[in-house]
């Protein structure tokens, strides 16, 4: 896993929560965790493109975990 792209996603989350980024275990259910509506996750989703450069794919709102989340957006920056 890439660090820098890690540390993005969570400085994004972080933002769009209002979550300090050492609250946000990457291991937990991320939805029940930091209580994230689906209105936050359309602007994580925006937020995340713009700040990576690339669409991501609509499976991502369904990971349950942060590590998930990031397996697959580590394979789609790849591609």
């Amino acid at each position: 896993m890439n660090i820098e792209t890690k540390e993005k996603v969570l400085r994004v989350v972080s933002r769009v929560t209002g979550r300090n980024i050492k609250e946000i275990n990457l291991e937990s259910d991320l939805k029940t965790q930091l209580s994230v509506d689906s209105v936050q996750i359309v602007e994580l989703f925006a937020v995340l493109e713009k700040e990576l450069g690339v669409e991501l794919p609509l499976r991502l709102m369904t990971v349950k975990t942060g590590r998930e989340f990031l397996m697959i957006l580590e394979e789609e920056l790849h591609k």
